[in-house]
């Protein structure tokens, strides 16, 4: 047992300081990207855990966490989720999967956010300094096809491409002194995610890694920018498995390093308690957030007559903010 404790002491000090091996520099790196929507979490089960999801991924919500992870999925899945996220912003997502012999796994997933209608002004010589312009409802939307494959019984690799689209609304461009001309703030573009799973055969220990987000940046009318590309290496464990042997019972433990572009370097943890897959509840705590600190969530897994289905639920505190709730239904076929 002291070996064994050795070994897993040593990985989770790996994992911990692993953000300090990754570039540190630009620390405070505000507002660099653009799309920032694609940062917001999708799925119940992985806000639940606070974020720390990489090395848990195994079921459709994968596709927007580590591709790789639907790898481990079986048979056909219908995905939808809703997240009522900060200052009265929607975003529905929803996914479809299916396994075909020993091809791999293949999905289809789309994405939208829905802002609701915004009030929009520009500058104006007038007493006020600036006038109105109408009410404006912006659009984001993605389409993404997904493909992830079990190279062994411990490794399984996956990736993404996604069809993104934004349109912001129509605005005025211009100087105050001359005429304005009107534009329609949109545009498209392709980007891609990439994920690796591995289990290392000693107990259920697992490692994860995945890239988000990776595309050319886009001229956006004046400037170039890039999304918001994320690189994430996580871990995960059955500390039951490990410690007792247990069947029946399952505490799943995982931690997350995380290198986003717009951002320094953040550490995720999260907890998942599992009684015969069927009821589970969830927490987690993310560091080196303004705003985020500490998640929980529960889950109903119920399957009969080949059939299966999933409910989940997140809850994610905010500092200034109301809380955001999140749903998730998971239906496999």
């Amino acid at each position: 047992m002291t070996y064994k404790f050795k070994i897993v002491l040593l990985l989770l000090v790996f994992t911990l300081f692993s953000v300090s091996l990754l570039p540190a520099e630009n620390l405070k790196k505000i507002a660099q990207t653009g799309m920032k929507w694609l940062s917001i979490p999708i799925g119940s089960r992985g806000s639940a855990m606070g974020g720390a999801y990489t090395a848990m991924a195994n079921d459709v919500s994968s596709i927007w966490w580590n591709p790789a992870g639907i790898a481990w999925t079986e048979g056909g899945h219908v995905f939808l989720t809703q997240t009522k996220w900060i200052a009265d912003i929607n975003v529905n997502a929803a996914a479809l999967t299916y396994q075909y012999k020993n091809w791999g796994v293949i999905g289809l997933s789309f994405t939208s956010a829905d802002w609701g209608t915004l009030h929009g002004t520009q500058l104006a010589n007038n007493p006020q300094g600036y006038e109105e312009t109408g009410d404006f409802s912006p659009t984001n939307w993605a389409l993404g096809l997904s493909y992830a494959r079990k190279i062994s019984d411990a490794f399984a690799l996956g990736g993404n491409v996604k069809y993104l689209y934004e349109k912001l609304g129509a605005g005025n461009e211009g100087d105050m002194d001359t005429q304005y001309s009107q534009f329609i703030a949109k545009m498209n573009l392709v980007a891609f995610d990439i994920g690796t799973y591995y289990y290392t055969g000693f107990k259920d220990l697992r490692f994860a890694m995945s890239f988000q987000n990776f595309s050319a940046e886009k001229k956006y009318r004046a400037e170039h920018f890039p999304l918001p590309l994320t690189f994430k290496f996580g871990m995960a464990m059955d500390v039951a498995k490990f410690l007792l042997d247990e069947s029946n019972h399952a505490v799943t433990l995982s931690v997350d390093a995380i290198h986003p572009r717009d951002f320094s370097e953040r550490l995720h943890f999260g907890m998942e308690y599992s009684f015969k897959n069927l009821v589970f509840l969830r927490g987690g705590y993310k560091t080196n957030y303004d705003e985020e600190d500490v998640s929980f969530g529960a889950g109903l897994h119920y399957g009969l007559s080949g059939l299966a289905f999933s409910l989940d639920y997140s809850y994610v505190q905010f500092q200034n903010f109301d809380a955001v709730q999140m749903f998730s239904f998971d239906f496999n076929f």
